[in-house]
């Protein structure tokens, strides 16, 4: 019930906060993010009963809302100002890998904590470190002069005009109307509908989250092998750290296309099915593996996204979040193969060969997916000779 909730909430949120990222101070709303996320943690302790969590959940699927899309669009259009958007997908890779290598310091200090003060310390120290990380984006730099403003606002000046220099304003006012989140909201769906490139960006990145989504059924298929509850945890640790080595890497992936590709994407779905259907360290292994190489390529599709979308678009967050959607169904569809499967199957053989079967149409979604980085990043920031 709380998950339903909270996958709901996220459906009916991504979009819309994402247009109103477009029309806002793309910073604040990633302080708003964070503070509701402090809502969210608060409230579980404060408010320990199922209408509690409830609310709870809402306010988290609410701070992931705000974020989805906006950070992207927010980093993008920083590099991009300073002619470096080639550079785009190296960074997010290392922030990507950086936050999955801190989640797993977080996970491995869980445990000692509870023993120490219990969930109520577990949950105050969860909710001063999401006060830590409001603290971290109000130190985010500014909105960039030049960056696209919301529709129907003039075009930001060329860099050599002396408005480019002038600081930047804040959006508008008459933007900031139901009418004008209608436009952009309009503007931002008929561009992931339209352009060819963004259109094949977001089938490919809804395709590769259906190999992305099997991780949720790997504690239960190292169960099934006879995995121990500890061995189970020192495996999911191990793929962890595979997983952050895969994202570091994804600037790399991001810039393959059309057969090399589409292999990456068909040898990611091999070793998942591999995984799922062998026992033992060779098995936890090729899970692992597999898993590190579909969340490069999902990783990599945020930055394919991101230039396909091109410079000058004013919905930038709203199309991003139309991808966020697209993951979600993305994920939907594994969770509901694998549901029904179940019903009559058992579970490691409806991995196995789910994995095979999905990974067929990702692989030719990902072959007509365009690049998502120059070559040369320093290509775009003239400092090529």
């Amino acid at each position: 019930m709380l998950l339903a909730v909270w996958s709901l909430s996220a459906f009916l949120l991504e979009i819309p906060s994402g247009a109103w990222a477009d029309l806002l101070d793309r910073r604040r709303v990633l302080v708003a993010s964070g503070v509701v996320y402090v809502a969210a943690f608060a409230t579980w302790m404060l408010w320990p009963g199922f209408w509690g969590f409830l609310l709870g959940f809402v306010l988290w699927s609410c701070s992931d809302a705000l974020h989805s899309g906006t950070w992207e669009a927010y980093l993008f259009e920083q590099l991009s100002a300073r002619r470096r958007s080639g550079h785009y997908a190296r960074v997010k890779a290392r922030a990507e890998s950086v936050a999955l290598v801190l989640m797993a310091v977080a996970v491995a200090a869980a445990a000692p904590l509870h023993q120490v003060g219990g969930y109520p310390l577990v949950g105050a120290v969860s909710v001063g470190v999401a006060v830590l990380h409001v603290g971290v984006t109000l130190l985010l730099p500014p909105p960039v002069c030049g960056a696209p403003g919301p529709p129907g606002s003039p075009a930001p000046a060329h860099e050599t005009s002396p408005r480019a220099v002038d600081p930047a304003p804040d959006a508008d006012p008459a933007h900031r109307t139901p009418h004008g989140w209608v436009s952009t909201l309009r503007e931002g769906v008929a561009q992931a509908r339209s352009a060819g490139p963004v259109r094949r960006v977001l089938l490919g990145y809804a395709a590769v989250v259906t190999l992305v989504g099997f991780d949720e059924y790997f504690p239960l298929l190292l169960a099934d092998d006879g995995s121990s509850v500890g061995r189970v945890a020192v495996v999911m640790a191990g793929i962890v750290l595979l997983e952050a080595v895969g994202t570091a890497l994804s600037d790399r992936v991001a810039r393959l296309t059309g057969g090399p590709h589409a292999a990456l994407v068909l040898l990611a779905g091999a070793l998942l099915a591999l995984g799922a259907a062998g026992s033992g360290w060779l098995g936890a292994g090729s899970l692992g593996l597999g898993y590190a190489l579909a969340s490069s390529l999902y990783v990599a599709g945020d930055a394919r996204l991101q230039h396909a979308i091109g410079q000058t678009s004013r919905a930038r967050s709203t199309v991003t979040s139309v991808a966020g959607v697209a993951g979600e169904l993305g994920f939907l569809v594994t969770l509901a193969t694998v549901g029904v499967l179940t019903l009559r199957l058992e579970l490691t053989p409806v991995v196995a060969g789910a994995a095979l079967v999905l990974a067929v149409p990702a692989a030719l979604a990902a072959r007509r997916m365009p690049p998502g980085a120059t070559a040369d990043p320093a290509a775009d920031d003239g400092t090529r000779g």
